[in-house]
């Protein structure tokens, strides 16, 4: 009944406000309103349409047909009035009070807005002509937006009337393609003011067109030929700082994480000016929101880069910042919210605190043998005693600790960098290294092309990967040599001795890798014997907690057991390998 009064009220001009500012406000308001419906009316009445599509898709027409129905659905949440006639725009207005003269006019044409079948006659100078097909009326719409490409189409959107002859769309069109118009039908009867039942007619249109699809018409329902489309990265980002936005609103697990997968420079921007323009505008709860989700993916970056990956870091979004900011794209309001943000990670850092003096020194005595050993070269025995050494001195540390001591500890990357831009056999040492010190490792390309290594996990763990990979890479050195040097290699045909070369090499790292885990299980078992306790699963999931924190994207190379190599050369690498005693080659670099 409210609806029907306002339709039947006279038409009185909204003001001579200027149109594209009237049109700015309109989105201002249509977005501050979304939070007095509930999302998950949204998400409901969006999937229910969206699970009996029949027209394919590949994966950006799927993007954005979800982000066709989450509109659809938000369009009808917001104009729908409660069984009291009371719309979203009602409980905006009685949340803001008073209202400038702008957001006035902006409400009055939201409350206008009816929707309505039209056809767009014609375009010309930025104003389009339209006839309601149902009442056959001709309406002026001020609208760059629509192209010459939508004359001739028929369209469903919710329009309003500015009070001076001309009219705006109040939120998203929808153009018509035959069998839609077929839809529509049903609600239109010769001689009446307008489309019969027009709530239930929009949920019918939007239901089929969303099955069956429709027309995609330039300006109407796809961006303009030349206009920026990429929206998909930061649709759901907007879409979960409504949620946040929310009263008593709980920021899920889940949500955090999707949120640290999506910490890309451009989404980060994007996140911090949507907070400085929900700010601007008053909307303090939905700025909040988007300044949280820009902290989480700001605290991802800072967490990156002391992980030794990435490649931005918080100057990195600080210049982009200023320089998007010089050239007006961004606004001036989201250096303050930047700085707001740094400010508070700073402090977060400040207090968890240093390293204790113990595991310092454990440290510093893992660095000593590094630089002992590194630079003299050393055979795959030798390579393997310094492991045992380290080992046995990141297992006495880890004993004499509490599992509260263990947690309290920040996990650490190191990067490793090589001179190789192609995957070698020495390469396939690389995830037997890491799982002797309880590390995870993931590879990465340097900006010159060549391969490095990231090890993440507890401080001193990563210390000593990174000795040990060094010590791999010194004994492929060395074991390749002597092998160059002996029969085998010499009695191969030089066509074949490149091959002789990696096959050894082949062998060497399956010999070493075993090695590593022989020696990995019978630590796991003293471990346990002596305390009572799995310290190498409780390191586990505490490194495995922190990695998730980075949000990265990991996959797991291919296998590369299926390589041909010759058989006298891959056996006497893969007997080097293995078969070594753990002489005390490395005792005199420290005890």
């Amino acid at each position: 009944m409210a609806q029907a009064n306002r339709r039947s009220a006279p038409e009185q001009p909204v003001g001579t406000v200027d149109t594209g500012r009237l049109r700015d406000q309109i989105a201002v308001l249509l977005l501050e309103a979304t939070s007095f419906v509930a999302p998950a009316r949204i998400e409901a009445t969006a999937r229910g349409w969206l699970t009996r599509t029949e027209h394919s898709a590949d994966s950006d027409d799927e993007a954005r047909l979800v982000a066709d129905a989450l509109g659809m659905a938000m369009d009808l949440a917001l104009f729908t009035p409660s069984a009291s006639g009371v719309t979203a725009f009602d409980r905006l207005a009685r949340k803001r009070g008073g209202m400038g003269p702008d957001e006035a006019a902006a409400l009055e044409v939201l409350r206008r807005a009816q929707f309505r079948l039209l056809r767009v006659d014609a375009v010309a100078g930025g104003v389009a002509q339209l006839r309601d097909l149902v009442t056959d009326e001709r309406l002026q719409v001020p609208d760059e937006i629509i192209g010459e490409a939508a004359v001739g189409v028929a369209l469903v959107g919710r329009l309003a009337p500015m009070g001076d002859g001309r009219h705006v769309f109040a939120s998203g069109v929808t153009p018509l393609d035959d069998a839609a118009l077929a839809v529509i039908a049903g609600f239109v009867r010769p001689g009446t003011r307008g489309l019969l039942q027009p709530t239930r007619c929009a949920e019918a249109v939007y239901r089929h067109v969303l099955r069956y699809g429709t027309l995609e018409i330039p300006g109407l329902n796809r961006p303009p030929e030349g206009a920026d489309d990429d929206l998909q990265e930061t649709s759901e980002l907007d879409l979960l700082a409504l949620r946040w936005a929310e009263p008593g609103a709980v920021h899920d697990p889940e949500d955090v994480q999707f949120v640290r997968t999506e910490s890309d420079l451009g989404s980060i921007l994007d996140m911090l000016a949507s907070a400085a323009n929900t700010r601007e505008h008053g909307l303090d709860a939905l700025s909040e929101a988007y300044a949280a989700i820009a902290q989480v993916q700001l605290e991802t970056v800072q967490r990156r880069a002391a992980a030794g990956s990435g490649t931005i870091g918080l100057d990195t979004v600080a210049a982009a910042m200023e320089a998007a900011i010089a050239s007006g794209e961004f606004p001036t309001g989201m250096r303050r919210v930047f700085d707001d943000i740094r400010r508070r990670l700073g402090t977060a850092r400040a207090a968890a605190g240093g390293r204790d003096a113990e595991l310092d020194r454990l440290i510093g005595r893992i660095q000593a043998l590094r630089a002992k050993t590194v630079e003299q070269g050393c055979t795959e025995q030798e390579a393997l005693a310094a492991a045992a050494k380290v080992a046995e001195l990141l297992d006495r540390y880890g004993l004499s600790l509490s599992e509260l001591d263990m947690q309290r500890q920040a996990c650490e990357g190191v990067q490793v960098e090589t001179t190789r831009r192609r995957v070698g056999p020495v390469d396939d040492c690389v995830p037997g290294v890491a799982a002797f010190f309880d590390c995870r490792v993931w590879g990465e390309k340097s900006r010159s092309g060549t391969l490095r290594y990231v090890f993440f996990g507890l401080p001193a763990d990563v210390a000593a990967a990174r000795y040990l990979y060094e010590l791999v890479e010194q004994a492929f050195e060395t074991e390749t040599a002597r092998f160059r040097a002996g029969n085998t290699y010499t009695a191969a045909h030089t066509k074949l001795r490149r091959t002789a070369t990696n096959s050894f090499q082949i062998g060497l790292a399956r010999g070493i890798t075993a090695k590593l885990r022989t020696q990995r299980e019978a630590r796991e078992a003293a471990l346990r014997g002596s305390s009572g306790r799995d310290l190498v699963v409780a390191k586990a999931g505490l490194v495995e907690a922190e990695l998730a924190k980075l949000g990265l994207q990991l996959r797991v190379r291919k296998s590369t057991t299926g390589r041909r190599v010759l058989h006298d050369a891959f056996e006497q690498g893969h007997e080097a390998g293995l078969g070594f005693e753990y002489t005390p080659g490395v005792t005199h670099a420290g005890s």
